[in-house]
């Protein structure tokens, strides 16, 4: 896409685990940037649905980076490849994804500051590559997150490890997924389709529903590396010792059912709070799980511009 005031560029990287992964990138035309901002995609999505976000963060002077995860939007191919992730180290195989794309950046513009922002289980992965790689972003924005008590990661980990003992690793359990999505569309009706929960909008909906690269069935191998990763992330959060300064925004929908209705961005605020962090925000918008999809958005967008013009100042 090239138009007055925005440079769009599509490429592959490739990471140390040898996955070779798609990114868009967004840059302004005829200005500096005054950041960088890396968005991680949550499951079941692609990174073509954050370029009306992107755009307007371009007209504001902030470039903005995407990555498609293994298993999801162009880094999967087709649809009939979306939802399989590598066998070995998939959890990390996505993690070091982040690590690549973020180097990449640094190279390209060293001096610029680069703030992360991650969405559902991008949120998760945020989450662990600021706990476990010591480098310097700007800040962190975590959105539509979700906080999973040890009992029940163990008991779901046990159940997908059964699935893939009885199923194989890359079979598409439909009880399984139909389990997962029905989880959180049973708090919606009417239920028109397994999707209400990702926006009050309905077009959103439907142009999700419609969208073969998103709300597609996961294999059991990719939901035993969420889970996985999910504990992984929790042990890491556990073990922070450094930049207690970061500018942390963890947002939320009051009507999002993966986040508990907010519980879990509160639950999120208070473990940073209790570890020292000394610059969080806990911000409740009206709206579901995507409030970058969500009526209210242009609130949204403007919210996240003036955050990230705050801690641009922030050292």
């Amino acid at each position: 896409m090239e138009s007055q005031f925005v440079n769009k560029q599509s490429f592959y990287l490739n990471s140390p685990s040898d996955n070779r992964f798609h990114v868009d990138s967004y840059r302004p035309k005829n200005q500096k940037p005054k950041g960088v901002l890396l968005i991680i995609t949550g499951m079941a999505e692609h990174a073509a649905r954050y370029e009306d976000f992107s755009l307007f963060l371009v007209k504001n002077a902030y470039s903005v980076y995407i990555c498609d995860h293994p298993g999801q939007g162009k880094t999967a191919g087709n649809p009939g490849n979306t939802g399989i992730i590598t066998r070995q180290r998939g959890w990390q195989c996505m993690l070091e994804n982040v690590r690549t794309l973020y180097t990449h950046v640094r190279k390209e513009q060293p001096e610029m500051p680069v703030f992360i922002f991650g969405h559902s289980m991008g949120s998760v992965l945020a989450r662990h590559f600021t706990a476990i790689y010591p480098v310097y972003i700007q800040g962190l924005i975590i959105s539509g997150s979700l906080v999973m008590s040890k009992t029940f990661l163990t008991l779901s980990l046990i159940l997908v490890r059964l699935k893939i003992l009885f199923e194989g690793f890359n079979k598409k359990s439909r009880w399984l997924n139909k389990l997962f999505y029905w989880s959180f569309n049973r708090h919606f009706k009417p239920s028109k389709t397994r999707y209400e929960w990702i926006s009050s909008v309905r077009q959103e909906v439907v142009a999700y529903d419609e969208d073969p690269y998103c709300g597609f069935f996961l294999s059991n191998g990719f939901f035993r590396e969420i889970f996985k990763g999910i504990a992984a992330t929790h042990r890491a959060e556990a073990l922070i010792t450094y930049r207690k300064t970061l500018p942390v925004l963890i947002m939320s929908g009051k009507e999002d059912a993966v986040g508990r209705f907010g519980k879990d961005a509160v639950k999120l605020h208070k473990n940073y709070f209790q570890q020292n962090f000394q610059n969080l925000s806990l911000k409740i918008f009206s709206g579901r799980h995507e409030l970058l999809h969500e009526k209210n958005k242009k609130e949204v967008y403007e919210y996240l511009l003036d955050w990230l013009n705050h801690s641009l100042i922030i050292k």
